[in-house]
């Protein structure tokens, strides 16, 4: 059996959020966790189109990234972390996501 190379992280949003209120959300929730959003983009157009794809750091000359996607179509939001990301990404995954939710709940 083929082993998994990432763990998601599903969160619950709001019916009818937009885009732009979940890159708010995140930019607020990356800043209170010490992160930055350092790339925004897409998520494999053939699986989720018109999905919104960011990548989370701590610092530019670190290595490591944390990585959400945005999936309007389904309402779908999820933090992905590979495996082999560095130590502080997985310690900081529990962190962002209370971060996130209580952004969702501010809005």
């Amino acid at each position: 059996m083929k082993r998994k190379k990432s763990d998601d992280y599903y969160v619950e949003l709001p019916e009818g959020i937009s885009t732009d209120e979940i890159h708010g959300v995140l930019e607020k929730a990356a800043e209170t966790v010490g992160m930055y959003i350092s790339h925004v983009g897409g998520y494999s157009r053939k699986k989720y189109p018109n999905s919104v794809h960011w990548h989370f750091k701590r610092d530019r000359k670190e290595p490591g990234l944390l990585d959400a996607t945005f999936w309007d179509v389904k309402n779908l939001f999820w933090l992905m972390i590979r495996h082999r990301e560095p130590q502080w990404v997985h310690e900081i995954v529990p962190i962002f996501l209370t971060a996130i939710k209580k952004e969702i709940q501010a809005l």
